[in-house]
């Protein structure tokens, strides 16, 4: 079988074992070293975020990750804000983030953050769970409100026409549809009893045919075709 998660070579027998144990989940792992560079990357960080892992260990994090907060303000980069070295026993709250994939698709994602203990400190200085997560309510507002004078290939409101979402199969609405009721991939596959990979592959025709980068640039269109 291959491997679930794969770690930065010289890493002690304790924090391996840990990555390992922490790997094995549907939520995308990102270990990251003392000198804020990827040490750790688990499969569902491959799917979720689209690099392999050797294009991912040895990388500084916040070339990977490119968080923003819901304001768009950047909250990943060089100097990174994370518990230092001497901070003990620290919480650090989970948080919701736009974040980007290899290929550039924008993703609303949860991120959890385990800062671990005692010696394992000297080689891990932290280690993100990430999962995809519906967009807030607000936020969808927001960006329908920002969007209205938008369509797919042109900066200007062109005049009336045709639905949109015309060019959708039957089965890509009811994805995109789900999508604009907040459920996530994973939930849109139990919904329609499809595969996790196969809803993947509905969502990228829906963006392709719409002429949008991402989920959220779909939503928003499809709430304003209502």
């Amino acid at each position: 079988m291959s491997t679930l998660t794969t770690i930065e070579d010289g890493l002690g027998d304790s924090l391996a074992d840990l990555l390992r144990t922490l790997g094995r989940t549907d939520d995308a792992l990102v270990a990251v070293g003392v000198g804020m560079e990827v040490i750790g990357w688990n499969r569902a960080a491959t799917r979720l975020l689209g690099y392999p892992p050797e294009d991912a260990i040895g990388r500084p994090c916040h070339e990977i990750l490119c968080w923003k907060n819901r304001c768009g303000d950047t909250v990943c980069f060089e100097d990174c804000p994370a518990p230092s070295l001497d901070d003990q026993d620290d919480l650090v709250e989970t948080r919701q983030v736009l974040g980007r994939s290899a290929d550039g698709t924008t993703l609303w994602l949860s991120a959890s953050t385990i800062v671990p203990v005692g010696d394992l400190r000297h080689q891990c200085r932290l280690v993100h769970l990430i999962r995809e997560v519906a967009l807030p309510p607000e936020l969808e507002r927001l960006l329908v409100e920002r969007l209205s004078a938008w369509s797919p290939g042109t900066a200007v409101a062109p005049p009336r026409r045709p639905d949109p979402l015309v060019v959708l199969t039957a089965r890509e609405r009811e994805v995109l549809n789900l999508l604009t009721e907040g459920l996530d991939g994973a939930a849109i596959a139990r919904e329609l009893y499809l595969s996790p990979a196969t809803v993947r592959n509905h969502v990228q025709h829906i963006l392709k045919k719409l002429g949008v980068h991402s989920r959220v640039e779909a939503v928003a269109l499809a709430l304003r075709a209502r």
